[in-house]
């Protein structure tokens, strides 16, 4: 008798109103990006891929089905942080420190990658500060892409390639369907079941082109 919103956590089709993403989906049009500017050799860091946090391992989920596709699952490899880091309370820079230790741990294990992929834009800024402080240029070296469009990405000196998935605009359409629904229990009118669905948008920028190997094919 409490109205309530899902918000982003699309895994099965419930009978319970819902704004909606294809968190694997968003994921697929992040390796097609890569995938169209050649790039083969890739790592995806994220946070702790647990089983709470479905939205995470959708993301990543879809992202290895279209480098299947193209027969490169091989070729991509998966750092996320340990299950422990989610039981602590979340601090400001969290995402970040992850991003920018778990890519120090990459560069020690490989130096043959093209490109990084965050799970969100705070990961990737992590990202592009480890590879900074190793002297890796981006895009020139290794190209860097984040998820969310948040106010810093816009940011010229960050200029950062990522996902936009309209936060705010699903926020809203949540609160307006609990308005609704609150309003109908005041009347006789008709329970619906509201599914608001957003698709997830590519937002080029400065930090992504093509691999070394396919630019000089390119040229």
């Amino acid at each position: 008798q409490i109205p309530v919103a899902i918000v982003n956590n699309q895994n099965e089709k419930m009978n319970v109103d819902a704004v909606e993403l294809d968190n694997s989906k968003l994921g697929r049009v992040m390796a097609k990006h890569l995938l169209e500017l050649g790039h083969r050799k890739v790592a995806y860091i994220a946070p702790p891929l647990t089983a709470r946090q479905k939205q995470r391992s959708k993301r990543v989920e879809g992202f290895l089905k279209e480098y299947e596709k193209a027969g490169l699952r091989d070729q991509v490899i998966i750092k996320a942080a340990k299950e422990e880091i989610d039981l602590d309370v979340a601090h400001i820079d969290s995402e970040y420190k992850i991003g920018y230790e778990l890519t120090k741990e990459l560069l020690n294990e490989t130096t043959d990658v093209t490109a990084i992929v965050g799970l969100n834009d705070m990961i990737a800024f992590g990202v592009m500060d480890a590879l900074h402080e190793a002297k890796i240029k981006v895009p020139a070296d290794v190209s860097v892409m984040g998820c969310d469009n948040t106010l810093f990405a816009r940011m010229h000196n960050m200029n950062l390639t990522t996902i936009e998935h309209f936060v705010t605009f699903k926020g809203r359409d949540a609160c307006d369907i609990i308005m609704k629904k609150i309003a109908s229990h005041m009347e006789t009118a008709p329970i619906s079941t509201y599914h608001v669905e957003y698709e997830p948008q590519l937002i080029v920028r400065g930090t992504t082109t093509y691999a070394k190997n396919s630019r000089k094919k390119k040229n």
